[in-house]
């Protein structure tokens, strides 16, 4: 993923074309590289580490309906983008449409734009598995925090043998399609809780011919992970994301982050302006330019936000 920089007001054509030169940078777009749409706001696990468990009771939930959906997915087939993710704070598999409407992302894309999911696992049936493949979709990323019983059900409060049994399901039925895709990645956060059982986990996986990815947790903006963390916990600064990254919820609230579980910065809705309007909007790039000032006064969640 290229690196993104801000541009002055006075920034011309030479000067972006000597910093990209330099130091391979490039100004910030004037439509996000990537976008990720919250099509349900809803999630079937409770991960530790994830703040749903402690916001989904406070704040109104739902579905997106089609008409935001299709308005969204219509803007970004005029604009090249790298990656279209209709996932945001949520799990993708529970919402029923969630193959038709890949397969109208990809019917309305423009060529280099992949799809992309992360997901549980735990809906993974074989219908929606079906559809999936069939849809197009390009990139499955998979979450699994735990490789034993007592590992899993602690950070996720799921059933590992389902979704271990509904993944080989969904290769088996990617095979007998004869497909290319989706890509499958199987991704597992480094804690104290699962620590252990990483090596297995590789082997495991490589077994399947898979992708495995080791991540550190962060603390998705709120969330105490000192008790999960192996290694310290630092603040987080010079984040690039909204550099790059757009993110809108089941009702069309563009926020800032995808951490922002508690929806503190609301940038815009996408019913009534269009992504490029709020991305490029004076108050999105006033924030932009606060937070790398190092001012935090309308970014709290930024102020808190640690990695290990």
């Amino acid at each position: 993923m290229s690196k993104y920089y801000l541009p002055g007001p006075s920034d011309g054509f030479l000067t972006k074309a000597v910093r990209l030169l330099r130091d391979k940078e490039r100004p910030r777009p004037s439509f996000p590289r990537h976008i990720q749409i919250q099509t349900v706001s809803l999630c079937n696990a409770r991960c530790v580490f994830c703040g749903y468990k402690n916001t989904y009771k406070e704040q109104p939930q739902g579905h997106m309906d089609d008409d935001i959906f299709k308005k969204i997915a219509d803007e970004c087939g005029h604009h090249f983008i790298g990656r279209i993710s209709p996932y945001l704070m949520n799990e993708p598999l529970l919402d029923t449409k969630l193959p038709e409407r890949i397969a109208y992302l990809n019917k309305v894309r423009r060529p280099g734009t992949k799809t992309k999911i992360n997901t549980n696992g735990a809906a993974l049936t074989e219908a929606m598995s079906e559809g999936l493949v069939d849809a197009g979709l390009r990139h499955l990323w998979i979450s699994v925090q735990g490789y034993s019983d007592g590992s899993y059900r602690a950070s996720m409060g799921l059933d590992l043998k389902k979704t271990l049994d509904n993944i080989d399901a969904f290769l088996a039925i990617r095979a007998r399609k004869k497909a290319e895709f989706p890509k499958v990645t199987v991704t597992t956060l480094k804690t104290k809780l699962v620590a252990d059982e990483i090596d297995y986990a590789q082997k495991y996986w490589a077994e399947r011919d898979i992708r495995f990815k080791v991540h550190t947790p962060d603390n998705r903006s709120g969330e105490d992970i000192s008790d999960l963390a192996v290694t310290k916990t630092k603040l987080k600064r010079n984040c690039d994301l909204f550099l790059k990254q757009a993110y809108v919820l089941y009702n069309g609230d563009m926020v800032i982050c995808c951490h922002d579980w508690r929806r503190t910065v609301v940038l815009g809705n996408v019913r009534e302006q269009s992504i490029e309007e709020i991305w490029n909007s004076p108050r999105y790039l006033e924030l932009i330019r606060q937070y790398y000032a190092g001012d935090f006064s309308n970014l709290a969640i930024c102020r808190t936000c640690t990695v290990s």
